[in-house]
């Protein structure tokens, strides 16, 4: 701490006096420009040396800098080049955009990167984190060296902590083992190198990762009779939702709720073991300090790291033909109980529908809540709900984006008809295909382009197409569904139905219809 209050002291001496400030600088370059000690600064100080930093920052050269630079001509035979015969390179923002999300990646619930970017003689500091990313103004290392020097002397001594990675699940890089979560005495053993990890390739957003964990607390634990997954194995997801959204335990009670009564969503939900919010991870910390956002409103927006323990499932896309198609069935009947009920799911897609064995027979679970909402509240958040491959077209407008459209049932039961395409043309025999897989360009569309190809793809396309060998008895289910797709989005504008309406029309009449012909098959 006095490391950091003699840096704020000569700051503020550098404020009035440019000059003084290099002569303090000199003198604290004698007596600090050593190798650090054993003792670092503590996790308290971490927010306070980023305002320290971002503060050098703010008065140095303006951020219109980065684009003031002048490239130095190459010699020899190549000094008349102009900047048209230069090769393509990737914009420098861009490179360290990837570069945050591949050490994002590295480190399973890390907090935040802190990078640079150097244009000639500018170097600037980003921080990002799961809320978005802040950039301090330039510093010309070369006219303000003194600054340039307190920040690599503060950069020196900063803790693991302070450079974002979470002590908590990753006490040393490349952990992979038991952790004790203190105050609640639980704990987990984190099987991170597991193949079946699932994990999140990005900056901003919820970030989720999945992975195996054991833990003789949980185990123990007396089982709940409601909930029939009878699997001993456990899964961690650690994710970054954001604050003002209703959580995914608080939504999962309302859920287990109406689970008591209903026999088409009991046996049909995740059981949730454990969980925890960690408060102290907030991104709202740092933007109230910088002035970035008043502490009243600083939660709108903000992100906080939470983990949920449940009973491990199977990915439902192990399944095919008509044992594939009766899973997506039940899962199409707990997702109108629990609309009926008030619990909207918002984001349908393959990776949040699972199954587990229950006396020979594969019972279905609709997973993933954490984008969920009541309907007697709304949404909260500023977050668009579901996974673009998956979402209604009529979800994925401008105007859906901004938020002016509302999510109804009908976008849901659009998004199961999209799961079921989506899986019966990419899937054969349970496993993924390796080759020539239908839409994956959709995996890397935004919204607008997805939208626009999802309607040339029912309106031209879907003639052409052709299922997996496993999966050729769903595809007149699916073309039957498409009809009823066609019926909702008119030259005139998309057509509104209630709820029942959205669900005979687009899901249960074209069901019915593939059961009556399986029975005269059969």
């Amino acid at each position: 701490m006095s490391f950091l209050l003699l840096l704020r002291s000569i700051w503020n001496i550098g404020r009035t006096r440019t000059a003084l400030l290099s002569q303090q600088v000199q003198h604290l370059l004698l007596g600090l420009l050593r190798p650090p000690t054993k003792h670092r600064m503590s996790a308290s100080c971490s927010m306070s040396v980023f305002c320290f930093l971002t503060e050098m920052c703010e008065i140095a050269r303006p951020s219109s800098q980065l684009s003031r630079g002048v490239k130095r001509k190459r010699g020899g035979n190549n000094e008349d080049r102009t900047e048209e015969d230069e090769p393509t390179k990737i914009p420098a923002i861009v490179q360290n955009g990837l570069y945050i999300a591949e050490m994002f990646a590295a480190h399973i619930a890390r907090q935040h990167v802190i990078s640079f970017i150097v244009n000639n003689d500018y170097i600037y500091i980003w921080f990002c984190d799961r809320e978005t990313t802040i950039q301090g103004a330039a510093i010309n290392f070369v006219q303000d060296l003194p600054r340039w020097l307190v920040l690599l002397l503060i950069m020196q001594r900063m803790g693991y902590d302070q450079w974002g990675l979470n002590r908590v699940f990753e006490p040393e890089p490349g952990f992979s083992g038991k952790v004790m979560i203190e105050d609640a005495q639980i704990d987990l053993e984190l099987d991170v190198k597991s193949k079946e990890r699932v994990t999140h390739f990005g900056i901003r957003g919820r970030a989720t990762t999945v992975f195996p964990v054991k833990s003789e607390a949980l185990s123990g634990l007396q089982r709940d009779p409601c909930f029939l997954n009878e699997s001993p194995e456990l899964v961690a997801k650690l994710y970054w939702p954001e604050e003002t959204r209703q959580s995914e335990p608080d939504i999962l009670n309302e859920v287990y709720k109406i689970a008591q009564t209903d026999p088409d969503v009991r046996g049909h939900v995740p059981e949730l073991v454990w969980f925890r919010k960690f408060e102290e991870t907030s991104t709202s910390k740092i933007r109230v300090a910088l002035g970035l956002k008043d502490a009243d409103r600083a939660e709108q927006g903000s992100r906080v790291l939470y983990i949920i323990v449940f009973r491990k499932l199977i990915p439902i896309t192990t399944l095919s033909g008509e044992e594939f198609i009766a899973a997506w069935w039940q899962v199409v009947k707990c997702h109108r109980a629990l609309w009926k009920g008030g619990v909207l799911h918002r984001d349908v897609s393959p990776s949040n529908l699972m199954v587990y064995r229950l006396r020979g027979q594969f019972m279905v679970v609709l997973n993933d809540y954490d984008l969920s909402s009541f309907k007697r509240d709304g949404p909260r958040g500023l977050e668009r709900t579901g996974t673009v491959p998956f979402m209604a077209v009529n979800l994925l407008s401008p105007a859906a984006i901004a938020g002016k459209v509302e999510h109804v049932y009908a976008h849901d039961a659009e998004s199961l008809i999209w799961v079921l395409t989506w899986v019966c043309l990419r899937y054969e025999k349970g496993m993924l295909l390796s080759t020539n897989r239908p839409l994956e360009e959709w995996l890397k569309m935004d919204a607008i382009r997805c939208s626009k190809d999802k309607a040339h793809f029912w309106s031209a396309k879907m003639g052409d197409m052709c299922p997996s060998g496993s999966h050729k008895t769903s595809w007149k289910l699916i073309m039957k569904c498409f009809d009823g797709i066609h019926s909702i989005y008119l030259p005139s504008g998309y057509r509104k139905l209630t709820d029942e309406s959205a669900f005979q029309l687009l899901l249960e009449g074209a069901m019915l219809e593939h059961e009556s012909r399986r029975r005269t098959y059969t």
